[in-house]
């Protein structure tokens, strides 16, 4: 009786109380999106998330104005797939683009399909790396700020959701004012000269990334349209070098600031996991539609306005070598929970391959030279050897802890204490993987290598 008194006593008021605080911050109606996307950027290689080389003050901005997600994570390290996912709100496998160079399956639907009959124009400029075309039917815009600046002229007020889908970070680098006595390698690195130097490139193409979002900012200040419009900022995947091709988080968790004047609070941070699927449906939702059920999204909008706490439990994480190194498969699946991370090597008994092995090592900028000397250092001192042979001969199961061990460089899938856990990743893994039609070498090999490449 007492329970059922109190409910009856306070739930009126906890009611009225939760519409007040869901009613606190308005949220505007058919926003301008912009969407930008940087090609090959780390997550912690920003000035706002404590990289003290690289200067990155526009980006920085942003997120003293936004709402930094501090987990938010891409389907696959590679272009095609990672890009493909986000347009469509499905998985590679389900969308049909898991390799590098793929297209998606005859029949997809992607972001213009769902925010045109909203009352949206929907653009992209910039690298594309998505097909065939007709299930991406963007206005397609050169990339360049002056072509972004007359596409808005042209619209004359009416709504648009914009994609620039920059070029950098991504190589070929090129010199400027960062050198390789700048740089510091993160843990996961070997510390050679030419892996800062290849890190000192990188970064002086976060500063021309950042000089380019300044101008896209410049824009829609120009226009009028900074102040109500929803800023977006990520990238597709990780830099290069053990991060690019990978299931480990380096490769897979992206940054993500998102600035709404009025409904996010500037200079705050929100640590629920998502996916880059989950894109979609929330754009979906802002610009007031009905979120399609038949898509692996879910939208996020209600976590960044602070009404639920919480949003994925698992991350699922898929990559392939094929599309990369001609002939070759070397699938890699990963799901992880806030706290450890599942990698299962479906090929383990191969070598692990990709370009930094396979490049142009006479060159200074290339990442495979900087694995060529990683292999010399190698041979030199036993001590690093191991990092380089697990490079390219991995265990078939990985585990690591996130928490106290970020840079996963403890592999924990054979210590017994965490049998269980181990196990029931691997099983969520699994289920995740049958409902995405997902056969691991099987679908790989079942797709022509020239049909991935053309």
């Amino acid at each position: 009786m007492r329970k059922s008194l109190i409910v009856h006593f306070y739930g009126p008021f906890t009611i009225i109380l939760f519409m007040m605080l869901s009613c606190s911050r308005q949220i505007p109606e058919k926003p301008n999106i912009l969407l930008y996307i940087a090609d090959d950027l780390s997550w912690w290689d920003l000035g706002c998330r404590g990289n003290g080389v690289v200067q990155t003050p526009n980006v920085d901005l942003l997120a003293a104005e936004g709402m930094s997600m501090t987990h938010m994570f891409t389907t696959s390290t590679m272009c095609s797939p990672s890009r493909s996912a986000l347009y469509t709100g499905l998985s590679p496998h389900r969308n049909g683009c898991h390799m590098n160079h793929g297209g998606v399956r005859e029949g997809m639907q992607s972001l213009p399909h769902y925010l045109q009959p909203l009352g949206y124009h929907v653009a992209l400029a910039g690298k594309r790396h998505i097909k065939p075309p007709e299930a991406f039917p963007f206005d397609y815009i050169p990339n360049h700020p002056d072509s972004v600046s007359a596409y808005i002229q042209g619209l004359k007020g009416e709504t648009f959701c914009l994609v620039f889908a920059s070029h950098d970070p991504h190589a070929p680098h090129m010199e400027g004012r960062i050198t390789a006595d700048d740089v510091s390698v993160p843990p996961h690195w070997l510390d050679t000269w030419e892996a800062r130097n290849l890190l000192a490139r990188y970064m002086n193409d976060i500063e021309s990334m950042d000089r380019e979002f300044g101008e896209l900012i410049g824009i829609l200040k120009d226009h009028e349209l900074y102040k109500e419009a929803v800023v977006i900022f990520t990238s597709d995947h990780g830099f290069e070098h053990f991060a690019k091709w990978t299931c480990y988080d380096a490769g897979l968790r992206v940054p993500c600031i998102i600035r709404w004047n009025g409904v996010l609070e500037g200079g705050s941070e929100n640590h629920a996991m998502a996916s880059f699927v989950d894109f979609l449906p929330t754009f979906v939702e802002m610009a007031g539609g009905t979120v399609p059920q038949d898509i692996d999204g879910i939208p996020f909008l209600e976590v960044i306005t602070g009404n639920l706490p919480e949003h994925r439990d698992l991350i699922y994480g898929t990559h392939t070598t094929r599309g990369i190194i001609s002939g070759k498969a070397y699938p890699i699946r990963s799901v992880q929970n806030r706290e450890f991370k599942y990698i299962w090597n479906l090929a383990s008994d191969s070598l692990f391959q990709n370009i930094n092995t396979h490049g142009r090592t006479w060159d200074p900028e290339d990442a495979s030279t900087t694995w060529a000397s990683w292999l010399k250092l190698a041979e030199e001192d036993e001590s690093v050897a191991g990092r380089v042979r697990h490079y390219r001969q991995r265990p078939e199961e990985e585990l690591y802890n996130l928490t106290e061990d970020p840079w996963e460089l403890n592999n924990l899938a054979g210590d017994p204490q965490y049998k269980v856990l181990r196990e029931q990743l691997k099983r969520d893994l699994e289920h995740w993987m049958m409902l995405q039609g997902d056969l691991g070498l099987e679908s790989e090999l079942a797709v022509p290598l020239w049909e991935s490449n053309n």
